[in-house]
């Protein structure tokens, strides 16, 4: 009778830590994503109150083969501060930063 009531202790307390550890990683600060999408270079951070995005493309690859000239643009979308720079080359990057 009293290993039953031990082993149920013991049950109740591993899965209460399971849960907690579970609990500390889903708030964790910080959340990064690395990736490739049409030939560039994707890295996203996301935080708790911030999120920032940067996208870096080669000459010819992905948005780079949409621009033409050279240019850089600066603005501000949905909260968040966006800035864009391309190259004739095709060389193109985008930040994105939302506190």
């Amino acid at each position: 009778m009293k290993t039953a009531a031990t082993k149920t202790i013991v049950s109740s307390i591993a899965l209460a830590v399971a849960f907690l550890g579970g609990m500390a990683s889903a708030t964790a600060d910080d959340r990064t994503q690395k990736y490739r999408s049409g030939g560039c270079e994707v890295e996203r951070k996301y935080g708790s109150d911030k999120y920032e995005s940067k996208v870096e493309c080669k000459p010819g690859r992905g948005a780079a083969r949409l621009s033409a000239g050279e240019g850089k643009e600066e603005f501000k979308r949905n909260g968040c501060e966006v800035k864009r720079e391309w190259k004739q080359n095709g060389e193109y990057k985008e930040e994105v930063k939302c506190d």
